[in-house]
Parts: C-alpha cells; sequence; structure tokens
C-alpha cells in the first residue's frame, strides 16, 4: 500500500472514529429520556445551637472518605450511593474524596447551608418528646404577635408576611402566622 493510500485510509478511519464516538455520546439512550445520572453531591448543615454540622451526601460510589482538612476518615455510603454523619466540629472545609482512581468524582467539596432551610439534612424530633416544638411554637406566637401589630399600626391594607430569613422550624413559623394574622385582625377590627 502506497503512502498517500495508507494516510487517505487512516484519515478517513480517524474521522469516521470521531463522527461514531459524536453520534454515540450525543445520540439518547432507551431510558436517557426519564432518568438522568445524579451528580454527586455533599452539604453540611450546622445545627441551630452551633455545636455540630450534619454532614450528607448523595450520588457516590463507595468506598469513600470525608477530609476536614486534618483528617480522613472512611465514609459509610449505602447501596443507593448516600451518607449521613454528625460531627462536632465548625468551621472545616469538608471534602469527598475517592478511594480508586477509577471512581467517578474524584473530590467533592461540601456546600454548607443554613440550617432550617430545607436543603440540608435535619434530625427528625423522636416521638413523645416534643418539648423542642413546644418552644419554637411558643416563641413564634410571640414575635407573631409583635408582628402583627407592627403591620396594623402602619397599615391596616396589608397583613403580616414572615420573612423567613431566620432558621427556625416549622413549628415556629406556623405559629408565628397564626399571631401574626390574629393580632393584626384584632388590632384593625377585622375579626
Amino acid at each position: 500500500m502506497s503512502l498517500p493510500t495508507r494516510r487517505a485510509l487512516v484519515t478517513s478511519l480517524l474521522v469516521s472514529s470521531f463522527a461514531l464516538v459524536g453520534a454515540v455520546v450525543t445520540a439518547p439512550t432507551a431510558g436517557a429520556a426519564t432518568t438522568a445520572v445524579p451528580a454527586a453531591s455533599c452539604t453540611v448543615t450546622p445545627s441551630p445551637d452551633g455545636t455540630s454540622v450534619t454532614i450528607s451526601g448523595e450520588g457516590f460510589t463507595p468506598p469513600r472518605k470525608l477530609n476536614d482538612g486534618e483528617s480522613t476518615q472512611d465514609l459509610n455510603v449505602d447501596a443507593s450511593g448516600h451518607f449521613l454523619l454528625k460531627r462536632f466540629q465548625k468551621n472545616a472545609a469538608y471534602t469527598v474524596l475517592a478511594v480508586r482512581e477509577d471512581q467517578p468524582f474524584v473530590f467533592v467539596n461540601c456546600k454548607v447551608v443554613k440550617s432550617g432551610t430545607g436543603t440540608g439534612t435535619t434530625t427528625p424530633t423522636p416521638p413523645g418528646n416534643d418539648r423542642g416544638d413546644r418552644g419554637e411554637r411558643d416563641k413564634g406566637r410571640t414575635d407573631g404577635r409583635q408582628a402583627g401589630l407592627a403591620a396594623a399600626a402602619k397599615n391596616c391594607d396589608n397583613s403580616p408576611v414572615a420573612k423567613k430569613d431566620q432558621s427556625h422550624g416549622n413549628a415556629y413559623w406556623q405559629a408565628w402566622q397564626q399571631a401574626a394574622d390574629h393580632a393584626f385582625d384584632n388590632a384593625c377590627n377585622k375579626g
């Protein structure tokens, strides 16, 4: 085979390979329209009292390790790719590391989220232990009543709306809204 013929053959094979790879990569598979491969993610949620953090992740293949800048520990990643742990350490930048080189998502930096925003993982209150919710409801009622009276003093046309920029639970915000509406309606003679 002559050199120009060999070059033409190699060039056409390379062009065909790139075209085929591009077609395979861009062609949707049967399940691709309904399910996408999830990206691995990790979140750090500080506790409301600031004494600990809850670290959660999803989309990881085991084995994995967690690094906090000073130490590394093994993570217990379940079969669905999730993990959850609590650490009594604050102000650390957490990173999830792969153990093997062939694992996807070699390192993933954990994102810090505010507690009570719903984007992080929260620990549910055990049944029969509603002291935390009771305190939240009482505080919500007090704050809501003040907000309702303040809104009525400004203008009886606009009822109070909660600015949920503070980290409180659902019990607080429900009590806040009820108390704010009640105080507003009474002050504006709407009730």
